[in-house]
């Protein structure tokens, strides 16, 4: 189920949000772990026993691992449990992968009984499978005891607003708020709750899906790609990922909000960057705190010699572009932001001096943004060689292309770089005055809902593109 769609605008959330008011207060963690069982097994089916065993597997692990902490066997225990919770991962999302990978050293051609198992792939499983890691590491480094309640860490992990594509939560930013008597239903919660609900929920119909639409027309099999074609729907999808991945999180954080729970923030307007470092500290800043924490950190971080900190470096990316998929056109954008930071650590590249603002980086994103798109390398290629005319095939411009002039799209586009490439100071001074009276912002939200829900209606719903990882 999709938030952006009329079942859950219209059905779901309202049934589930009037229910979650209505009952006794010691009532509703069991209503939302039901709830949000039920959420994903309208998604998944039958494939929801997958979390549901890694679930129960890492309540127990985690209770084992603190007992024997202080004996010196918990290292070998939490090695084991994070290798059983890699291996549903790898079997569902990396099998189909490897098997190329292996095909293409060794040209054996893999079985057809692998591509098929490679195929399936249960929503949010990067996600969650990230969670349980960290339970894991945390319980053994003592930064955390673990949780005795099964309900409570059953709600952790199967609640719904950040199950499927999160942001990833930590169990230590949440446990407190797990009790059901540590919650209230505040009014200020739930106002702001419906605020963020309803901007995340336009960033996906008004802005997202318009863009995401001219991108799919530009990577239609056997459309003729021009300069002009290419560089718009490079444009676009920078766009349209942002808005998209950003606008799932804000519905998530909103909904959880109203409920009493408070997420981590998970974006901050990455294309107002003035470098790429400080993009990645920007963009899905609880997946960059995961890998900085459990990955960098632990593997030497940059207290080692300069070959070292480069390796840490471009481990994290490299394992980052696999979390977000397992193809070869990831590793490239992976890489290439891995790259791109290098240059910047060694002082090879200073965006900043430039004196062009965020332009910049978000040129250089919205390149790499092509492979990560592009369902082959061959077709990235094509897409980099018609931007930048290196290719004769590729015209600057033909008479189709007039259709994907559209003054709506350009409209949107002019929309999407003031909101995001506007120098932090002055979007301070735009939120501030813009939201600065609460029946203001009701207008606001008002509005913008009853757009969101006609689009919604209007052209069906889509998938959020994150929801694949």
């Amino acid at each position: 189920m999709v938030f952006s769609s009329p079942v859950f605008l219209f059905i779901f959330f309202p049934c589930f949000s009037l229910i979650y008011a209505v009952l006794p207060r010691n009532w509703r963690n069991a209503f939302i772990l039901l709830g949000s069982m039920w959420f994903y097994v309208l998604g998944v089916g039958a494939l929801t026993v997958v979390v549901l065993g890694m679930l129960l597997f890492n309540w127990l692990m985690a209770v084992l691992i603190a007992r024997v902490n202080h004996r010196g066997g918990s290292r070998l225990l939490l090695a084991l449990a994070i290798i059983a919770d890699l291996c549903p991962l790898i079997f569902f999302k990396y099998l189909l992968f490897f098997t190329h990978v292996f095909s293409d050293i060794t040209g054996i051609t893999p079985a057809p009984h692998h591509i098929a198992f490679g195929t399936i792939l249960p929503l949010g499983i990067s996600f969650y499978t990230f969670h349980f890691i960290s339970y894991l590491i945390d319980v053994y480094q003592r930064q955390i005891s673990p949780e005795k309640s099964l309900q409570k860490f059953g709600i952790y992990i199967f609640l719904f607003p950040h199950l499927i594509a999160g942001p990833v939560v930590r169990f230590a930013e949440i446990r407190s708020q797990l009790p059901d008597n540590k919650r209230q239903l505040v009014k200020r919660d739930i106002f702001w709750g419906l605020v963020i609900f309803v901007i995340g929920l336009s960033k996906k119909t008004l802005l997202a899906d318009p863009l995401g639409a001219v991108v799919d027309s530009v990577y239609q099999p056997g459309i003729p790609v021009t300069t002009y074609s290419a560089w718009l729907a490079a444009i676009c999808y920078s766009f349209q990922i942002y808005f998209d991945f950003s606008g799932y999180t804000d519905m998530a954080i909103g909904m959880a909000r109203m409920m009493g729970f408070r997420f981590p923030r998970n974006f901050n307007r990455p294309y107002a960057a003035s470098s790429v470092t400080e993009f990645w500290q920007r963009w899905h800043m609880t997946l960059s705190r995961w890998f900085r924490d459990y990955v960098y950190i632990p593997a030497g971080g940059n207290r080692g010699t300069a070959f070292a900190t480069y390796r840490n470096l471009f481990l994290v990316f490299v394992l980052c572009a696999l979390w977000h998929g397992a193809a070869y056109t990831f590793l490239v954008w992976g890489i290439g932001h891995g790259v791109l930071i290098a240059l910047e650590r060694a002082r090879l590249l200073n965006l900043r001096r430039l004196r062009l603002g965020s332009l910049p980086v978000f040129v250089l994103a919205t390149l790499l943004w092509v492979p990560f798109r592009a369902p082959s390398m061959m077709e990235a290629w094509t897409h980099w060689s018609a931007m930048f005319a290196w290719s004769k095939a590729a015209p600057l411009w033909v008479d189709t292309n007039r259709s994907l002039a559209d003054p709506k799209i350009m409209a949107l586009l002019a929309l999407a770089a003031l909101v995001c490439l506007v120098g932090d100071r002055a979007f301070r001074r735009f939120k501030s005055f813009g939201f600065r009276h609460p029946r203001l912002i009701s207008i606001y939200c008002f509005v913008l809902y009853v757009l969101a829900c006609i689009s919604a209606v209007e052209h069906g719903f889509n998938p959020f593109i994150y929801f694949q990882f």
